[in-house]
């Protein structure tokens, strides 16, 4: 091969190493973000909290009182079945009630005294964690980081 035709050949392109998960991947730096955010979350709520969908399940109960099972497993995106048992976890550490719904078939939830005590400490908590999850964002930055998301996690 002369040198002319050597120049004239280029390598083809290696498909491999066009996409970078590591620099290209929004699902990857997502997963990154979840990581870091559940570390840093585990760490402000301390090693007995309760999990995150169930923080999730207390906070809709309180901001929907008397919301049935079937609304808050459509709420939480979960199935019917998997809602009873997170009702049922939530019950039986005295954190919410099931209480007589509007027809024999269902029952209408609530937080108790002790669920909403819990879930206040909770949420002096999970501000600070906020705070410093997004210490690195401007405000503009964390309105904009929420409303980009929020567009990605619709189905």
């Amino acid at each position: 091969m002369t040198t002319s035709t050597a120049r004239k050949r280029r390598p083809e392109a290696d498909p491999l190493a066009e996409f970078d998960l590591l620099k290209d991947s929004l699902g990857y730096t997502l997963k990154l973000a979840q990581v870091r955010a559940y570390e840093m979350l585990y760490a402000a709520l301390g090693p007995n909290a309760i999990s995150p969908a169930r923080i999730t399940a207390l906070s809709i109960v309180a901001t929907q009182p008397g919301i049935s099972q079937s609304m808050l497993a459509d709420r939480l995106r979960i199935s019917r079945p998997s809602v009873v048992k997170v009702v049922d976890m939530l019950e039986s550490v005295g954190l919410i009630e099931r209480q007589s719904g509007a027809d024999r078939r269902s029952y209408a939830l609530a937080l108790t005294p002790r669920g909403q005590k819990v879930l206040r400490e909770i949420q002096a908590r999970l501000r600070s964690y906020e705070q410093a999850l997004t210490a690195r964002l401007t405000p503009s930055e964390r309105s904009q980081l929420m409303a980009l998301l929020a567009k990605v996690a619709v189905s």
